[in-house]
């Protein structure tokens, strides 16, 4: 059982690493792309420059929310897994306490 559990653990670490990349990546994209204040009014060169980037930057907001949803699927595989593993163990130890 311990092995188990260990092995669930494991599992969402590297889920939580994957997100965490996924989110760092974000991150560098948003750093490079919004360089001005929210008040910045756009000069029409700037405007252009957005144009030009729209489909990319489609593709990696497409791209981020795809993983995230897979994450989230792996997560809730995980989850379950815990519950399955829980069950069991109450079941083989008759979900009793150690209450003194």
């Amino acid at each position: 059982m311990n092995w188990e559990i260990r092995n669930l653990f494991s599992e969402i670490e590297i889920v939580k690493e994957k997100i965490n990349d996924a989110v760092t990546s974000f991150e560098w994209f948003e750093n490079e792309y919004f360089i001005h204040e929210p008040s910045h009014v756009l000069s029409m060169n700037e405007v252009k420059i957005h144009g030009y980037k729209y489909h990319e930057h489609r593709i990696q907001i497409a791209q981020l929310c795809d993983l995230m949803h897979i994450y989230i699927e792996r997560l809730d595989k995980q989850i379950q897994e815990f519950k399955e593993i829980e069950k069991a163990s109450s079941a083989k130890f008759g979900d009793r306490t150690d209450n003194a």
